[in-house]
């Protein structure tokens, strides 16, 4: 990331509440994405991850609070899918559609593109994300959940937005399908020049692809920084999250791998 890029901020989050009934998920929570980086963001079960991700991209509308894009208020949700893909936990691909299919759609919904190159065009991005052509025609349930992922970020990449939302990208996948897809997310980032907001629980996805980590817990941002710095964090749950087994773990064998 160069210099310019660490001081400019993709996205800005501001007095961000979220509060369903009396469940009060967001309380004034602040955040800045800074353009380039992959922020990882991590927190207990129902602190609101993945809800704070629906609410950047503008699916969900939080009871106060405001949501910058590169120093613009938020646009229209027709806005964001151009500037914003978005990766789901399950994928959320059409299982009546064909891989193909499936990245086809943004192109027709949100392009004039002739026909001839939305279908070149959804290839290339297939095979960006390391699909071979073989498989492009096949529908979601005849292939493995990490084809799915793969097929999922193409989709999320057709646009060739500024921002890449992922949410567990690796829920699900084994070990070693979960690191072959945290390479191509850290590949895809550096190549592209994307920010990533990545939500996960995945602690080798962190030490792998994690520029900075930002903590959600007791409504707030709790803690934010270099996975180094958010270890030093004298919160409970991260002391819990990263000095636990699974912890020191991912810890030892990044250690070793650098």
């Amino acid at each position: 990331m160069s210099a310019a890029e660490e001081h400019r901020v993709a996205i800005r989050v501001r007095g961000l509440r979220t509060q369903f009934g009396d469940n009060v998920v967001h309380d004034d929570l602040d955040l800045d994405v800074r353009a380039g980086e992959i922020l990882a963001v991590i927190g207990p079960s129902g602190c609101g991850k993945s809800v704070l991700l629906r609410q950047i991209v503008g699916l969900e509308k939080p009871a106060a609070g405001t949501v910058e894009l590169f120093g613009a208020p938020q646009p229209d949700l027709s806005e964001c899918a151009r500037r914003m893909g978005v990766m789901f936990q399950d994928g959320a691909l059409f299982s009546t559609l064909t891989l193909k299919e499936n990245v086809e759609v943004p192109f027709k919904e949100h392009t004039e593109l002739p026909p001839a190159l939305i279908s070149e065009l959804a290839d290339l991005k297939l095979v960006m994300a390391g699909l071979s052509a073989e498989s492009h025609h096949l529908k979601p349930a005849q292939i493995s959940g990490g084809m799915r992922k793969r097929a999922a970020l193409a989709r999320a990449l057709a646009l060739d937005p500024e921002l890449l939302m992922l949410d567990e990208p690796t829920a699900g996948l084994d070990p070693v399908t979960a690191g072959r897809f945290d390479q191509l997310i850290g590949e895809l980032a550096s190549s592209l020049k994307l920010t990533v907001f990545l939500v996960t629980h995945d602690l080798d996805t962190l030490f792998e692809t994690a520029d900075r980590i930002a903590v959600v817990y007791g409504g707030k941002i709790a803690a934010i920084g270099t996975i180094d710095e958010v270890m030093a964090s004298p919160t409970p749950w991260v002391q819990d999250y990263f000095r636990g087994p699974r912890g020191r773990s991912a810890s030892a064998a990044h250690a070793g791998a650098r």
